[in-house]
């Protein structure tokens, strides 16, 4: 049986890599790719999707939101979250608001087709690296979360400067800010600068 997916990520070289790596399943038809919400909507118009699979930080995109709108519209799809991060915090946020599963980045292929097996078969899926994780909240106080440099960088962002502004003042590059932004969202567990700037961390970011 072919499964036809959907694949979400701000990176296009990492979606065309994805969809590479899928084919070589040969259970696994990809319907389309998106960097974006609009775009992955109208992926999911054209034709019938089984699994969505997305990144959970997708910048100008608020993708918990997101699970629940497509799965509202589509209740047959299953939406996988394929996620750098391996806080529970998140873990549960995004089954909360209608994932089916959550696998990180750093799994194997093998355990990749597994999940999207098991999500289109209906059943929930867990990476085995943050399944015990689960088991008990995190301790991890939000001191210890953020870099010197994830921190000064978080500060920027909440005196509203954009990814460009931040790297001419810090001099580096566009790029490493937008990758500072990304691991700055995934380790506080929010999805736009108006969730950081909403989480009560953020009294403490704005010192830098």
């Amino acid at each position: 049986m072919m499964y036809s997916l959907a694949l979400m990520d701000d990176h296009q070289v990492v979606l065309e890599s994805f969809a590479n790596l899928l084919q070589t399943a040969g259970t696994f038809q990809v319907a389309g790719m998106a960097t974006g919400e609009p775009a992955l909507l109208e992926v999911l118009a054209q034709q019938p999707v089984d699994v969505l699979v997305t990144d959970l930080i997708v910048p100008g995109v608020d993708v918990l939101r997101l699970i629940g709108v497509v799965k509202s519209q589509y209740p047959a799809l299953s939406v996988l979250i394929l996620s750098g991060s391996v806080d529970p915090a998140q873990v549960r946020q995004a089954l909360k608001a209608g994932a089916n599963g959550y696998v990180t980045k750093t799994a194997d292929k093998a355990e990749l087709f597994d999940a999207i097996m098991a999500v289109a078969a209906g059943r929930q899926y867990i990476d085995s690296r943050i399944f015990t994780a689960l088991e008990s909240p995190s301790e991890t106080a939000d001191d210890d979360l953020l870099t010197e440099r994830e921190s000064q960088i978080a500060g920027l962002i909440l005196e509203e400067l954009s990814s460009a502004q931040i790297a001419e003042r810090l001099f580096i590059s566009f790029n490493t800010v937008e990758t500072h932004r990304k691991r700055i969202y995934q380790k506080l567990g929010v999805t736009t600068a108006l969730g950081l700037m909403k989480h009560p961390f953020s009294r403490k970011l704005m010192k830098w």
